[in-house]
């Protein structure tokens, strides 16, 4: 099977993206797909910095479904892959406690509300509030009558509606990366009081170098 060889201009972009020497021509396999994953806390968890990270419980042993993650080592991707973030997708199970959503995201309270935070090496790369990250997908609706159904969503779900960084954030090849919430603890609803849990997956959006095989 012939390969597909990118022209010069797609070939300067991808340079560009990653800025360094870990794309080199004909030796890296460069495709625009995500990195993903998903933490799930149950009903009367608490939600903090240490219930709710990623990209550390990864990999066989953490049960998670490709639906969840794509990652399959802790905070660092194989050698000798690397990835040029473009967007950061933050998503919330949309049938989420109302009450529960509101704390998380903090709605003007001086006691609760999260912001998220990406950390390459030892070094801060994004700190923002959750609404910041905008999804742009997932579940949209308002009040359907047809099934008495409402969802909480972030953001509407399409591509435009997504977090578009400035200024891409490499992960270098063997360079180890997290994110996590950064706040006060927050205990969530518990599950006799309607409480559901929640779900969040952070979607790295961007080009993904892989060794050419």
């Amino acid at each position: 099977m012939q390969q597909y060889q990118p022209s010069g201009n797609q070939q300067q972009m991808i340079v560009d993206s990653f800025q360094s020497a870990t794309y080199v021509g004909d030796r890296m396999d460069v495709q625009h797909t995500p990195l993903y994953d998903t933490t799930t806390l149950a009903a009367a968890a608490t939600v903090s910095p240490l219930t709710m990270n990623f990209f550390s419980q990864v990999g066989p042993q953490s049960g998670k479904t490709l639906a969840q993650t794509n990652m399959t080592q802790s905070q660092r991707l194989q050698a000798p892959e690397a990835f040029s973030i473009f967007g950061i997708r933050l998503r919330w199970s949309e049938n989420i406690l109302p009450a529960d959503l509101y704390a998380i995201l903090g709605n003007g309270s001086t006691t609760t509300g999260f912001a998220l935070s990406l950390i390459l090496g030892q070094k801060r790369y994004q700190l923002a509030p959750l609404w910041y990250f905008s999804a742009g997908g997932g579940i949209f609706a308002s009040g359907i009558t047809v099934s008495s159904q409402s969802f909480l969503a972030n953001g509407v779900p399409t591509r435009e509606a997504m977090h578009k960084l400035a200024i891409p954030i490499v992960i270098e090849n063997q360079t180890t990366f997290s994110a996590q919430f950064e706040g006060n603890s927050y205990v969530l609803t518990a599950g006799a009081s309607g409480g559901t849990g929640v779900t969040f997956t952070l979607l790295l959006d961007g080009l993904y170098a892989r060794g050419v095989q």
